[in-house]
Formats: structure tokens, sequence, C-alpha cells
């Protein structure tokens, strides 16, 4: 609050009708609140979901369930039954791809290859294959009225 009244007074002093503004060398904001706001911003952490605040609180039993391969509709009966929570195997299902599976380190994935072009040895092998001597094209084969 302090500092929200330290800003207003330097936004004051800007418009007091002199033609020198110094707005921006002086200093708005006190070492003090920086070091303030830098802490806070450093314990921050965001608040659950408000889909999935009830898992949240049992986030651990989920996990070690997971752990031990059960099953999403295993898992819901369990939270109905023993924790009074009624949620679907489906909402399970989603809290563990984008909570818990999010805390995993993901494996990235590899590039799929798009190559037309085949490996010489396989060249070779459609070539002796093929009555015209080259590689058929793509797409639907049509029969040649010259050889029926």
């Amino acid at each position: 609050m302090l500092d929200a009244a330290l800003l207003a007074g330097a936004r004051g002093s800007r418009n007091n009708g002199n033609n020198n503004k110094k707005f921006m060398s002086t200093t708005i904001v006190s070492a003090e609140a920086k070091a303030r706001l830098t802490e806070a911003v450093k314990n921050y952490t965001p608040p659950p979901s408000g889909k999935y605040r009830a898992l949240e609180e049992v986030k651990e039993s989920i996990t070690e369930l997971r752990k031990k391969q059960a099953s999403y509709q295993t898992i819901r009966a369990m939270l109905k039954d023993n924790a009074g929570i009624d949620v679907s195997h489906q909402t399970i299902a989603r809290y563990c791809r984008e909570v818990l599976d999010s805390t995993k380190a993901k494996k990235p994935r590899q590039p799929k290859t798009t190559t037309t072009e085949q490996p010489a040895s396989t060249q070779g092998e459609l070539k002796s294959r093929s009555p015209f001597g080259q590689s058929r094209p793509r797409g639907p084969h049509i029969a040649d009225s010259k050889n029926l």
C-alpha cells in the first residue's frame, strides 16, 4: 500500500505544470519493495485448478495407485468408497495426464521421417519386378489393355 502511495505521489509530481519531465529518471519503486516482490515471486505457487480441487487433496494416493498400475475405474471406485469423492474415470485420466504426467520428464519425440526415395537395394528389387523397367508410380493400378 505504501508503494502505491509513493507511485501516486510520483505521478502527481510529474504533472505539476513544469516542462522538465524527469519521471523516468526518478526511482518509483523502492529497493525494499523490489525485494519484497522478488521474494513473493519466488514463493508463489498457483492455486489448484477448480476442476481438480478435490483430486489435489488425494494426489499422493492417486500417484501411488498409478504406480501400482491401478486402472482409472479402480481409482474412481476407491475415491468414492473411501474418500467420498465422486468423479468419473475420465476426469481421473485427464488429471493424471495433465497434472501428474506433467511433473515427469517427457521423452522428446523422434520426428517422423518422410523420405520419398527408397534405399538403393529396394529400388533395384522394384526395377527387376516392374515390367516397364522402372518403379511403379503411386496411385491406382490400371491394367494395360494390350496385355489382356
